[in-house]
């Protein structure tokens, strides 16, 4: 008997500590997702990837957390110091709405509305040069009414096209490669106020990114406006899950879309420095905005948003996801705000014209 009890004593520390050494593990994933924050992926794309499961590794934490605490085990210390860190992250995932924000008062005159939607090419049909999309994005625009607009991933076959569909928008910046069927392919920055300047960031190695900015005039504010469309990894998520899925494709399929991740990574980390840079040396207040293809969790969020605010952050609430995704808490379009703006209001419209879902966000401008 005392060897059985003897035998299963030690089975039961040998699972402990198969616990403790797995629990280990994951509380060190979560650790390196926050490293993925501050490390660039063109130094170390490594860390990268636990930024991207980042929510999946908070969790796992807090139930081994609540596991260890019910068994009065002191390892729980250990999830507790790693999570203790998340307060810092969180947020750019989840605003509870029990927390009011500050009110500030909004007049016409200081009242800037934006908007940053990634149209997914309209809906364009290469063949027959229509668009399933156009009119409807274009009533939708016009509905919600915003000062400016950042468009991304455009398709036109006549730059006139934009004129005709967003007939309130007089100032219009835009960059379009051309593309098959005589089409062409990029951005544009719309505006009800006047540009004052405007130009364009080009980024290296790369068929079809680019970053607009213009310098616009409301009333006797001038601000400046970024339109990003950073590096994708062009994968079909679902696509690639049904492949993994089955045995023959796995690996194949696995290293495929570990290497798509790796370079886009590396991409987005250059294109970022790039527009970081610039906007470090506006003479105006700016507004960053666009489709940054990458997570909260992430160097190109950080970077990009520096000092700045998070319009979700600052006036929004629930789990946001601005991509059209099985996976829950899919935000990869932002629009931050030096301090020269406080947003008051800021929501994403769960329109089905795009695999995007529009940005909005309504500032009020400092006098």
């Amino acid at each position: 008997m005392k060897t059985i009890l003897h035998i299963l004593n030690w089975i039961l520390k040998l699972l402990v500590w198969i616990a403790k050494s797995f629990g280990l593990l994951f509380a060190i994933g979560l650790l390196f997702a926050y490293l993925s924050c501050y490390v660039s992926p063109a130094t170390t794309w490594f860390f990268a990837f636990f930024g991207l499961i980042f929510p999946i590794l908070f969790f796992i934490n807090i139930l081994l957390f609540v596991f260890w605490l019910i068994l009065k085990q002191k390892f729980f210390w250990v999830h507790l110091a790693v999570l203790a860190l998340s307060v810092f992250f969180v947020p750019a995932y989840v605003q509870l709405s029990i927390f009011t924000k500050q009110e500030t008062a909004v007049t016409p005159a200081n009242e800037l509305k934006v908007m940053s939607y990634n149209v997914h090419v309209f809906g364009v049909n290469y063949q027959t040069k229509t668009f399933k999309t156009l009119s409807n994005i274009a009533e939708f625009v016009k509905k919600e009414n915003p000062d400016i607009l950042c468009l991304q991933e455009i398709v036109v076959f006549d730059t006139d096209l934009l004129k005709k569909s967003f007939p309130d928008y007089p100032y219009i910046h835009y960059h379009l490669w051309s593309r098959r069927g005589g089409s062409k392919y990029g951005a544009a920055l719309l505006s009800r106020h006047p540009f004052e300047d405007k130009g364009v960031i080009l980024f290296s190695n790369t068929s079809g990114n680019v970053c607009l900015y213009a310098d616009i005039k409301k009333e006797e504010n001038i601000v400046r406006v970024y339109n990003n469309h950073l590096e994708s990894t062009g994968l079909n998520l679902r696509l690639s899950f049904s492949r993994m899925a089955k045995d023959e494709r796995r690996n194949e399929e696995i290293k495929e879309v570990s290497t798509r991740l790796r370079d886009a990574f590396i991409k987005r980390a250059n294109q970022v420095d790039t527009v970081a840079a610039h906007a470090a040396k506006s003479p105006y207040p700016v507004l960053i905005c666009g489709d940054f293809n990458d997570l909260p969790m992430s160097y190109t969020y950080r970077k990009m948003k520096g000092n700045r605010s998070d319009s979700f952050i600052a006036a929004g609430s629930g789990i946001p996801s601005s991509f059209r995704s099985f996976i829950p808490a899919f935000r990869i379009d932002y629009i931050f705000s030096d301090e020269f703006f406080k947003a008051t209001n800021y929501y994403i419209p769960k329109v089905e014209y795009s695999d995007h879902y529009p940005v909005v966000t309504v500032f009020s401008m400092n006098q």
